[in-house]
């Protein structure tokens, strides 16, 4: 992981005939932009975790967020798609 470069999470786009998908797609880029940002202010407060321990940091968040939140988001059923949009939609307004 380079600390030096900011994390730029890709925009997930809209998908009318699937919005579950789209959903964990938003989710996975927000948490990962989450944790690129929890990872850079930690390697700013905590200098001397060098790049192989901030690596196993975020693969330990990562896993951390698949686990409780996307893992359990993609064996949801599809009719609850728009009301887990209203949940957790990142979006400004509904889908």
């Amino acid at each position: 992981m380079d600390t030096d470069t900011p994390f730029v999470a890709p925009v997930a786009e809209h998908d009318s005939d699937n919005p579950g998908l789209d959903l964990i797609a938003q989710l996975h880029n927000h948490s990962r932009s989450v944790i690129e940002a929890e990872l850079q202010r930690l390697s700013r407060r905590v200098p001397w975790l060098g790049p192989a321990d901030l690596d196993v940091i975020d693969a330990a968040l990562e896993n951390l967020s698949e686990s409780l939140i996307l893992h359990r988001l993609r064996n949801t059923p599809q009719d609850t798609a728009p009301l887990l949009w209203r949940l957790f939609g990142t979006a400004t307004e509904d889908p």
